[in-house]
């Protein structure tokens, strides 16, 4: 039976179009929508000011920075992130233990206006990503804020 001596439903099946989902409902392999931005759960570190001796000294903060590089970059890696030229990052610093609830409450999502600085949690966060960082030429929107466990949140 060639396609002429058909029926002519068997037609309308043949040329039936098929509806699939619109590509803006984009989902992860486990089933989990795909959200404009990424939380990375680490500890934002700022890098240290370094020497020649920091090679055999293995001074504590210095431990703690290159720990930090390998995890971020661990972190990256997995959820597939990679630096572009614009970057828009938000520092969220753990709030010290000390505190009451009541600060705890109040100084969360609040602007974080202590040590360590901005400009080294960016170069701490760079120096782990890029080899070459001359190609970023933009800052969106780069924060720190205070939160209750410390992250980066990172655009997709």
């Amino acid at each position: 039976m060639s396609l002429q001596e058909t029926p002519k439903d068997t037609q309308k099946e043949l040329g039936k179009v098929i509806k699939m989902k619109p590509v803006a409902e984009q989902l992860t392999a486990d089933g989990k929508e795909v959200l404009p931005h990424i939380t990375l759960n680490i500890v934002p570190v700022a890098k240290p000011r370094m020497t020649q001796s920091d090679k055999w000294k293995k001074r504590k903060p210095v431990v703690k920075y290159w720990k930090y590089k390998e995890d971020l970059k661990l972190l990256c890696f997995l959820c597939r992130w990679k630096p572009q030229e614009d970057l828009d990052i938000k520092f969220i610093l753990p709030m010290p233990t000390s505190w009451s609830e009541k600060k705890r409450v109040e100084m969360d999502g609040q602007p974080h206006k202590s040590r360590p600085d901005l400009d080294n949690l960016v170069k701490a966060f760079k120096d782990a990503l890029l080899i070459e960082d001359s190609h970023v030429h933009t800052y969106t929107n780069i924060t720190k804020t205070w939160g209750r466990n410390g992250s980066i949140i990172l655009r997709r």
